[in-house]
């Protein structure tokens, strides 16, 4: 199904809209009526994907909702920039809608490559280094539920690529963005694993560079904390390998069910597919 996403309408992207488009311009695909395109995040798409989370996904994301993050000041904030460090590895995706050039949809992407024994990964210094008990405490439930199966020994690989953050604008939810996104990230995977270098640079801090250059991912993975994304990944074909109740988190004296506003979510699965 995410093969859809290829089919690029040249007749329809844009004909009656000049968007700028940077030299660094990576596109993956479009909708079918050319209305949104799916492209590597760059420099210059960066601020207003980061802005999209802000006024999206951290209000409405179960896990965001059942961390009571947005009730502290400074843990969104954190957890922007560990968007930013994801954005270095330059494999991040955008939906830009094309006439207004304005972004509406993200996947933050993470290199992950296998852990040398008895050195922390990416995620556990991160949540360590967090000053917000509720941006620490999502970061916690990420580890946690990662931890629950070796990916890199299930599946015999060395190197994946994690959808971190996926988030689609309120404006245009329903529209098939999330999943055109994520088929963009398997396909940006896919080309990478076949030795193409589609890694994006993006400047973070004042500095244009890629982390992670030489790590080819073999694996896709995401945490599902919607109905919504779960939904996608079925579609897409992922293995679902992990499954936890979101009965069983609690924060500061409440489950995260008593807090997500949607009372058919309760659980979070860990899924994958190989590139």
């Amino acid at each position: 199904m995410h093969n859809l996403l290829l089919f690029i309408h040249l007749g329809l992207r844009g004909e009656h809209c000049n968007r700028k488009r940077m030299p660094s311009y990576r596109l993956w695909g479009s909708t079918e009526d050319g209305e949104v395109e799916f492209e590597s995040l760059t420099t210059e798409t960066l601020e207003d994907a980061l802005q999209m989370l802000r006024d999206s996904f951290f209000k409405d994301e179960s896990i965001c909702q059942g961390v009571d993050l947005l009730s502290e000041p400074g843990a969104a904030d954190e957890l922007i920039e560990l968007c930013r460090l994801s954005a270095k590895d330059g494999v991040s995706v955008v939906a830009v809608e094309v006439c207004t050039g304005r972004v509406v949809g993200v996947s933050f992407n993470k290199i992950q490559t296998l852990a040398v024994p008895g050195v922390k990964g990416f995620f556990e210094i991160f949540a360590e280094n967090c000053k917000c008990d509720s941006s620490r405490e999502l970061m916690d439930f990420m580890v946690d539920v990662d931890s629950r199966l070796n990916l890199f020994e299930h599946y015999n690989v060395d190197t994946l690529l994690e959808v971190m953050f996926l988030g689609t604008a309120i404006s245009h939810r329903r529209r098939r963005i999330g999943e055109l996104i994520v088929a963009a990230s398997i396909e940006l995977g896919k080309q990478l694993k076949a030795g193409k270098d589609v890694k994006t640079p993006v400047e973070i801090h004042g500095v244009e560079s890629i982390a992670n250059k030489d790590a080819t991912p073999k694996l896709c993975s995401l945490i599902c904390s919607s109905l919504y994304s779960y939904k996608i990944c079925k579609n897409l074909g992922f293995d679902t390998l992990v499954t936890v109740s979101l009965a069983d988190y609690e924060f500061k004296g409440k489950k995260y069910v008593e807090r997500i506003r949607d009372n058919k979510q309760k659980s979070a699965s860990l899924v994958a597919k190989r590139l």
